[in-house]
């Protein structure tokens, strides 16, 4: 007499078969999640240290003027003009995008931190270039250029105090696993130093 050998039948191989593919499908999306996540971290971490850096150059500018001999002919007197603030870039307005051209952010200006002067030319770049980082940074290879990060300032009369200006220096880019563009800025706050 022979036996019959039971197999696992279609329905329960198709079972396993699903089961293990969530399993594995779910495991990827954690890890991609993961890596997204390390990538802003590190993104953050490289933007910060434009904006530090351009809030150092707009300090030296200042003190810079407080020393010069012909305090007129300074960076400061050229990026502190009480005649005119900067227009704010309203990224609502635009979408929730990043500007895309100078004259999004046609009133704000760039330093060079390398030498503590304001850029002069054609230093704004869209993040959306081909030849665009990754996050928001400025470089200095081939002449100054600066890709999703602006400075825009605003002027106060202080009256019987030094006059103060408002320096917002401002980054944004679109980051990695996000469907909004990543935005971060610092206030730097100085005062007339004549």
């Amino acid at each position: 007499m022979l036996e019959r050998q039971r197999g696992d039948t279609i329905i329960e191989v198709l079972l396993a078969v699903t089961i293990f593919s969530l399993v594995a499908v779910g495991a990827m999306v954690i890890m991609n999640q993961g890596t997204n996540a390390a990538q802003r971290a590190l993104e953050i971490t490289q933007v910060r240290h434009q904006i530090d850096a351009q809030a150092e150059a707009l300090r030296a500018a200042q003190q810079a003027h407080a020393v010069a001999s012909n305090p007129d002919a300074s960076t400061w007197s050229e990026i502190a003009d009480p005649s005119e603030s900067t227009i704010p870039f309203n990224s609502d307005a635009a979408g929730s995008a990043c500007p895309e051209n100078v004259n999004d952010i046609s009133t704000s200006f760039i330093m060079d931190a390398r030498t503590g002067t304001k850029a002069d030319g054609q230093w704004f770049n869209s993040i959306n270039a081909i030849d665009a980082p990754p996050y928001a940074k400025v470089e200095y290879d081939g002449g100054l250029k600066a890709h999703g990060i602006w400075i825009e300032r605003n002027y106060e009369n202080g009256g019987a105090a030094p006059d103060a200006y408002d320096f917002t220096i401002k980054a944004c880019w679109y980051a990695a696993g996000l469907s909004r563009p990543l935005q971060m800025d610092t206030l730097v706050r100085l005062y007339d130093p004549s």
